[in-house]
């Protein structure tokens, strides 16, 4: 009897454990989604039923409120991860997405320095404005609130690079090396860590890739590249 040896290189090994992260997602997230509803109304009969007498009794009623949202937030990541199946592909400007994720990225203390151009691609332009919005998100909070944000576009041939660099705290080669992991986060216990994953998926999804560079103390550097449209 014949015997064979199998040998997953390292993008077929994060594909197959992406598609068991993907359905336990899709089952944790619905099942959970039901516990938070309930877990908001009682929240919000709290908030609006009794008026805080201390300054812990304040904290507690402001935390249970905090930590729903955060439930909310997380749960949302997680259905993302789970719904990135199938994308509705057109004809459109790539300055559309970029600009959307921009305007819903800006926060008071952060400059941000964008060099945005029309560039013609067949994509889906929500899921692209949800790229960029992670990407300029983990900026953000890598910069904790003061600092900046640069976004540079360019065409090289037939692509287009998007270039997102921030001048945080940047990572390690060890956090690097795993950041494209499922539920691996530099940042709080309450973060699943779903943003890069996704963002692997739908920029994998148009043909494209992404790449990250960053050394600790030197800020972080995300390249999107895509194809253009042609003629």
């Amino acid at each position: 009897m014949s015997e064979k040896t199998y040998t997953l290189t390292k993008k077929e090994l994060n594909s197959e454990k992406n598609k068991c992260i993907a359905r336990f997602a899709s089952i944790a997230s619905h099942d959970l989604k039901n516990v938070v509803a309930g877990l908001s109304n009682i929240s919000y009969f709290f908030n609006k039923s009794f008026k805080a007498e201390t300054p812990t009794q304040e904290k507690m009623l402001s935390l249970l409120s905090s930590e729903v949202t955060t439930l909310n937030n997380r749960i949302s990541e997680l259905l993302d991860m789970t719904r990135v199946k199938q994308l509705k592909k057109e004809n459109c400007d790539l300055k559309e997405p970029l600009q959307k994720a921009l305007d819903d990225s800006k926060i008071e203390g952060i400059t941000f320095d964008a060099n945005l151009q029309s560039v013609k691609i067949y994509g889906d332009t929500e899921k692209l404005s949800q790229v960029f919005f992670n990407i300029i998100k983990n900026a953000k909070d890598a910069l904790d609130n003061t600092g900046t944000v640069k976004i540079d576009v360019s065409v090289e041939g037939n692509f287009v690079s998007v270039k997102v660099a921030d001048t945080g705290k940047g990572m390690d080669e060890e956090t690097l090396d795993q950041c494209f992991d499922p539920m691996f986060s530099t940042k709080t216990a309450k973060a699943v860590g779903m943003g890069l994953t996704v963002v692997q998926q739908i920029v994998e999804m148009h043909n494209g890739t992404v790449k990250i560079t960053s050394a600790p103390s030197q800020g972080t550097t995300v390249t999107v590249v895509l194809p253009i449209l042609k003629d």
